[in-house]
Formats: structure tokens, C-alpha cells, sequence
């Protein structure tokens, strides 16, 4: 060790002898100070204006550690892949051009410990690079109010480790040449080769897994994102041995008069062995974590997590279906299946190892679809999926034909045979879908699937039908379906794990296991016998929901009246201009926001505010309400009372003229107007949920967003929040910094002209000393 440390000081020695040297540190002292303090400053200035002009103001709208460092690190990442082989391209041939490496190897040193004290003098100056960002840091934890020091703490291990393994690299290329140009470039392209790794040859099995494992890129990202993990450690300590090694053996090579097959022998037993031990440290469930973030932003939720422990241990099996004709296919590809593993899977697999996945590519199109036939004319499916499959340089005899596939899998209640997954533990089988713009399911839809296998059965829901009600299989405009079965959506009911259908009272019971019962807005009066299964229904105890629509009163109140709710005359409007005079946003109150998880409805909990969640009402009506039979009555949607705004019991015609207040025609005015309700009451050992409201367009397609913020909160009430399986509104801290404007000025010049000007001007001073030595 004596002697490592003593080459390494040498080396150390030399490297600040070294104009490059110091060009090096001073510009990269500027360029990261520059990333960084710009955007600081601004928000400074930013900060400093805003609580002038408004006191109150209490934070920016995201985490300033993210703002500030996510960035700015990945620039510092890109600068490092320009200086390192400045750094490295003379460390060993230097020493062989100038004679110094045969001295040494007459000497009583071995190879190892000149390639071990070599590499040791280019960690320290390492860490003089890494004294840029520490600074950085330290002043990003000074400066931001509740910063999280754990989580710089492993930027910094994340930017050390990597231009720790670039500094192997080039000392490796270093012993290659005697040329230092010459091993620049080649360490660049090194760099560069081992960075684009990770496309190389990802059709192939196996050799995958090996090109993956071998590619740097991406590599110290969930460092910077705060999340440690066991294979990113071995990754880059094995990389680092790896060409320390190769090192050690090219400049033995060089002693010795042996075969090149001596040579050859020795780099592959170390490649092979470091291929090996790389793969198996790498594998989906032998991986260790650690999230030092505050908010554990790169962990699955813990309700996930619960879902996730529903399961005994058993295998899950995960079998993806990609359809060269459908939406998605390249995702399905052999060469997209690592980042399909790693980048999705692999935070469920950390904590439900026994997941195994499998792969199946098909093509097929769906009964009765045309568009294929009319973009092809003349030709058949297995003519069009060979002209895909030329698109795509691909051959058709990877891809499974539709009579095969149908074999394995039922997919004739898909609405379009995209991209899915279906999951399948202790016999039964659950679809897991994929969707445009975000692809990839979010863990509500994923918890929701695996739900379909722990617990049966799933929550039914069952929409009424006969009187022209609400669809839940249409997607017009005033229809239900977007919320409720449109599969493409990913914040529909059916992706959530519960079940909607129809239900024609008239000809039909209601099954006594009916988790609840809407009753849509019907347009028509119900017949006596469709009145008293729902009243029998409401006496058992089955929680429903009713959605009300102004002038259509008399179809519910028959109904509503038996449990003290009262859907009452007249239309709210509030005339203003360029807006739908019945149009208006009615929100929820703080009981009504603490009925679910939506994010909204947490966020109002959270903050302890009276309104939170919200959605666009086209056209209700006001509720009187009172506590009857046994039932607890609450509001939980309201509108605020307005100058403007007011109930009409006059004519109203959406497409005349605008309405005027008349006291004459019965209009009134409130303080508050109550458009919706919850009831409650303990029957049957349990307690009964029934909401009403007095619009259903707020959950229709026509309003853009079904639901608005309010989403599927009403329905997870109603099945006592068992569905969806929401994960936690993340509330920052750190949104506030603990400077101003003249401050972040100051910061600013420090790191722009101050701090530079002194490194600058110390590596003169050295230099110059040392040539007149």
C-alpha cells in the first residue's frame, strides 16, 4: 500500500503540474457554476417579487432540488464525458515515452501497484472535480429551505462513481498507445461506444442482458433521482475492475515474451468472469434499493405495496401481447424488452420477486374492422402483416397468426387489439392495458389488475337502462362510457378492477351482490315495479347512486323523497358572457373532499382547505335535503351563492336570450346552492352509502374531463374506498428558498468570477514556480 500511495502522489503531483490540468478544473468550475447559479438567481428574483406582491405566497409549484439539480447534473455528466480523456490520455504512455515504466518494472514494483497508484492519483484529483459540485450542493442546501441533504449525498456518490469508471476507461486506452491524441479520441470513442451499448444486438436473448449490462448510459440515473441500488454499485465497481485489469494485462504483456494467445486467454477469462458476475448481479429480483429521498419518490406507494402482499408468494405470471397491427407495437419488440423490464417491472418486482415475464407477438385485427382492408385493397391479413413486417425489418414467422394466438388468450371483448398484458396467478387471469400519450400503466390501473386475482369477486356496477339513462357503453356526449368501460382511458372504472353493466329493472332482479346501483338521470318515469325494486334494494342496505338533471325532477323524486332528499324545481344559471349560462363549476366541500383519495381531494385534506375537488356541471338544479329514516344527509357539492346567479323558474331556452332575475316568475337567490349528497346509515351490521346529485354531465364525455377532479372519488366511496387503489398526493417541502435577490446576485458572482479567478490564478502561480524550478 506504501508503495501505491507514493505512485499515486506522484501521479497526483504531475497532474497539477499540468496546464490541462487546470484549464480542466477552471472551466469546469465555470460551466457548473453557471448551470447551476443562473437558474438560482432567477428564482431568487422570483421568489423576492412574489412575496412582495403577495405575502402569503407559500412556495413554488414543484420540489427546488429537482428544479435546480436535475438539470445541472446531467450538463455536469456531459461535461465529464469531454474531460476525463484529456485527463487520462498521457497517464501511462507518458511514463513509457519517457522511459519511466521500464525503471519501474526493473524495480521491486509490481504491475498492480503501478496501475493501482497510477489510478489512485487520478481519484484524487477526482475528487477536486467533484469539490465543483460538493460546492454546489452545499450551497443548494443552504439556500433551499428543508433541502434534503441524503439525497445530494447520493448525487455526489453517483457523480463520483462515474467519472471514476471514465477514469479506468481512459488509463486503460492510455496503456494502449503511445500517442496521447491518439488516446484521447480512442477514450472518447470508448466513452461513446460503451454509451450506445445498450441498443446494441437487443434482439438477441441473453446477448441482451450482456450488451445492457455493459452500456453506460443512463447509468447514474437513479443516483441523481436519489434511489441506490445494489446492481448500479457492482455495475460500475465491476467496469472500474474490469479495465483496471485489462490494464494490468496489457502492460504485463509488455514484460513478458509470451504468445499473443497467453494475452488473448487472460483478457477474455477477465471479460468472461466480469460478464458473468455483471449478469447475475443484475437480475429482476436479486437487486437491492435504497431510497434516500424524503417523499421515497422512487418507491411504489405503500397502499401498492399492500396490493402486492395480497398475493401469497406464488408466481405471477405476466404475458405481454404485442400485435405488429395495433397501437404500440414497437414497444413490444425484442430489442424494447430491457426497458420494458427495468424501467416499468422492475419497482413492482422489488417487492414481489416471483414475477415472471413472457412474451408473445402476434397479428390480428378485429372482427368487422375495415380500415386495414381499405388502406390494403386485395390483399389478406397475412399479405398486410408481411408488409408490416417489412416495415419494421421483420420477419413474419416471429409473429404468432390469428388462429394460433386465439389459442392462448380471448381477446374478443378488447375494443382494439393494441399493446396488453395479461396477468395470470393461481389459474386466474386479469388483463393489465396500455395507453396512448403515457403507454405504460400507472399503479392505480396496475393494483386494480392484480385485485382482479386476490379478491374476487370485484366490485359490480350496475347502470339502469330503459328509460333513456346514461350508458355505461356509449361514449356520446351525454353517455357514461369514458369513466366507466372505455378501455383506452386509463382512469376508467374497468381499469381501476371494477366491473360496469346494464340492468333493465323492469325485466330483471338486482343481485344481492351489487356493490352499487346508479341510476343515471332517467328521462322517462320509472314504472311502479322498477320503483319498488329500488326502494327493496335501499331497504337491504345496497348503496346507490342517483344522478338528477333539472326538468327532469319527477323521474327521481318519487324516489328521493323516501330517504329525505329532494331534487327541487327550477335550473341554476348565471348569465355572463361568452359562457353557457348554465354552465358552472360546483365544488366539493371539506366533507365531501374526505370521502376519497383523488389527488385533488388529498390535496384539500391536506391543507385542511374547504375546497379541493370539483367538476363542470352543464345544467342542475338545487337540493333540499333532511335526515330520514335512519339516514345521516350531507352535502358535499356546492356553489357559492352570487350576485349573478340564481335558481330559474321561469322559461329558460339555452340557445335565447340571456335570462333575467324575476322574483315574479319564482326565481331565488341563496346563500349556498347544495347540488349533491351523501347519505349514510348502519344497517345489516354495515353502512350504507348512497349519493345523489343533480347533474350527470359533470361525469359525461361533453365536459372534456368526466368528473373534472372529482374523477372516480364518488365511486370509491360508494365501494368504501376499496377502489381505485389511489397512491399519495406528494407535497414538496422544499419550495422555498432561504435567499433573495441580493443574496442570489452575490452567489452568482462567486461562482461565475470569484471562485475561478482563484483557481486560475493559483494554477499560474504553480506553474510558474515549477518552471522556474
Amino acid at each position: 500500500m506504501r508503495i501505491i500511495f507514493k505512485i499515486a502522489r506522484a501521479e497526483l503531483r504531475t497532474l497539477f503540474y499540468s496546464p490541462v490540468a487546470w484549464i480542466t478544473i477552471v472551466v469546469f468550475f465555470v460551466i457548473s457554476g453557471i448551470q447551476f447559479v443562473t437558474p438560482l438567481q432567477f428564482l431568487a428574483i422570483k421568489q423576492e417579487l412574489k412575496i412582495a406582491n403577495s405575502p402569503s405566497f407559500g412556495g413554488f409549484p414543484g420540489p427546488l432540488t429537482l428544479k435546480l439539480f436535475l438539470g445541472t447534473i446531467g450538463q455536469f455528466l456531459q461535461y465529464l464525458y469531454l474531460f476525463i480523456p484529456l485527463l487520462t490520455m498521457g497517464v501511462i504512455n507518458r511514463e513509457e515515452n519517457s522511459g519511466t515504466m521500464k525503471l519501474l518494472s526493473s524495480s521491486p514494483v509490481r504491475i498492480r501497484e503501478i496501475v493501482l497508484g497510477k489510478y489512485t492519483g487520478l481519484m484524487l484529483f477526482n475528487l477536486v472535480l467533484m469539490s465543483a459540485i460538493t460546492f454546489l450542493l452545499f450551497t443548494g442546501y443552504f439556500t433551499i429551505l428543508h433541502a434534503e441533504f441524503s439525497w445530494y449525498l447520493s448525487m455526489l456518490l453517483g457523480f463520483f462513481l462515474l467519472s471514476s469508471t471514465y477514469m479506468a476507461i481512459g488509463l486503460f486506452i492510455s496503456s494502449l498507445t503511445g500517442y496521447q491524441i491518439v488516446a484521447g479520441i480512442a477514450t472518447f470513442a470508448a466513452l461513446f461506444v460503451l454509451s450506445y451499448m445498450g441498443n446494441v444486438l437487443q434482439q438477441y436473448d441473453f446477448i441482451r442482458d450482456i450488451t445492457w449490462f455493459l452500456s453506460l448510459s443512463g447509468r447514474v440515473d437513479p443516483m441523481i433521482k436519489g434511489l441506490i441500488t445494489t446492481r448500479e454499485l457492482f455495475y460500475f465497481f465491476l467496469i472500474i475492475v474490469l479495465f483496471l485489469g485489462l490494464t494490468m494485462i496489457r502492460l504485463k504483456s509488455k514484460q513478458e515474451s509470451k504468445k499473443w494467445t497467453v494475452t488473448f486467454s487472460r483478457n477474455m477469462a477477465l471479460i468472461c468472469t466480469i460478464l458473468m458476475l455483471g449478469y447475475f448481479s443484475s437480475r429482476p429480483g436479486y437487486i437491492g434499493y435504497l431510497d434516500v429521498t424524503r417523499n421515497k419518490l422512487n418507491t411504489i406507494d405503500t397502499a401498492t405495496q399492500a396490493v402486492l402482499k395480497e398475493m401469497d408468494g406464488s408466481q405471477l405470471t405476466v404475458t405481454m401481447y404485442g400485435n405488429l397491427l395495433g397501437r404500440a407495437m414497437e414497444a413490444s419488440m425484442p430489442e424494447k424488452r430491457n426497458e420494458y423490464v427495468w424501467y416499468f417491472w422492475d419497482q413492482y418486482v422489488r417487492f414481489y420477486p416471483n414475477i415472471k415475464l413472457k412474451y408473445v407477438n402476434y397479428y390480428d385485427i378485429k372482427p368487422g374492422e375495415t380500415m386495414f382492408q381499405e388502406a390494403f385493397p386485395g390483399k389478406d391479413i397475412h399479405q398486410i402483416a408481411a408488409q408490416f413486417a417489412k416495415i419494421f425489418k421483420k420477419d413474419t414467422a416471429a409473429f404468432m397468426k390469428p388462429h394460433e394466438v386465439r389459442k392462448l388468450i380471448d381477446l374478443s371483448r378488447e375494443d382494439k387489439l393494441g399493446l396488453l398484458m395479461e396477468l395470470e396467478y393461481k389459474g386466474k387471469k386479469s388483463i393489465l392495458r396500455t395507453f396512448q400519450g403515457t403507454l405504460w400503466p400507472e399503479q392505480p390501473v396496475v393494483s386494480g389488475s392484480i385485485r382482479r386475482l386476490t379478491r374476487p369477486p370485484v366490485p359490480k356496477l350496475l347502470f339502469t337502462t330503459g328509460h333513456y339513462e346514461r350508458s355505461p357503453w356509449r361514449n356520446g356526449e351525454r353517455e357514461f362510457g369514458p369513466h366507466t368501460n372505455e378501455q383506452e382511458r386509463g382512469v376508467s372504472l374497468i381499469n381501476y378492477g371494477m366491473d360496469c353493466d346494464t340492468i333493465n329493472l323492469l325485466h330483471q332482479e338486482i343481485p344481492a351482490a351489487t356493490a352499487v346501483l346508479v341510476v343515471g338521470d332517467p328521462r322517462s318515469a320509472l314504472q311502479t315495479v322498477e320503483q319498488e325494486k329500488i326502494k327493496q334494494f335501499i331497504a337491504k342496505g345496497g348503496n346507490v347512486y342517483f344522478y338528477g338533471e333539472p326538468e327532469k325532477q319527477a323521474m327521481l323524486n318519487p324516489l328521493l323523497n323516501g330517504i329525505g332528499v329532494h331534487l327541487n324545481e327550477g335550473r341554476l344559471v348565471q348569465p355572463a358572457q361568452n359562457a353557457t349560462t348554465d354552465a358552472l363549476m360546483a365544488a366539493m366541500n371539506k366533507t365531501g373532499n374526505g370521502m376519497s383519495r383523488e389527488l385533488a381531494m388529498q390535496g384539500a385534506q391536506l391543507s385542511d382547505s374547504t375546497s379541493g375537488a370539483g367538476g363542470s356541471f352543464w345544467g342542475t338544479c338545487d337540493l333540499s335535503f333532511k335526515d330520514t329514516a335512519g339516514f345521516r344527509v350531507e352535502p358535499i357539492l356546492e356553489i357559492p351563492g352570487e350576485k349573478n346567479l340564481w335558481v330559474e323558474n321561469g322559461l329558460f331556452k339555452a340557445d335565447s336570450a340571456k335570462p333575467l332575475f324575476s322574483p315574479a316568475e319564482g326565481d331565488l337567490q341563496k346563500d349556498i346552492y347544495t347540488t349533491g349528497v351523501r347519505l349514510t346509515r348502519k344497517i345489516n351490521n354495515k353502512e350504507q352509502r348512497i349519493v345523489v346529485t343533480s347533474d350527470a354531465d359533470f361525469m359525461a364525455s361533453r365536459t372534456g374531463v368526466p368528473g373534472g377532479s372529482i374523477g372516480a372519488g364518488i365511486y370509491s366511496w360508494l365501494v368504501y374506498n376499496e377502489y381505485p387503489v389511489y397512491t399519495r398526493l406528494i407535497v414538496p417541502k422544499d419550495v422555498m428558498l432561504t435567499i433573495g435577490k441580493q443574496a442570489g446576485n452575490m452567489i452568482w458572482y462567486m461562482y461565475v468570477y470569484v471562485l475561478p479567478g482563484a483557481l486560475l490564478l493559483t494554477g499560474i502561480i504553480i506553474l510558474i514556480r515549477r518552471r522556474r524550478k
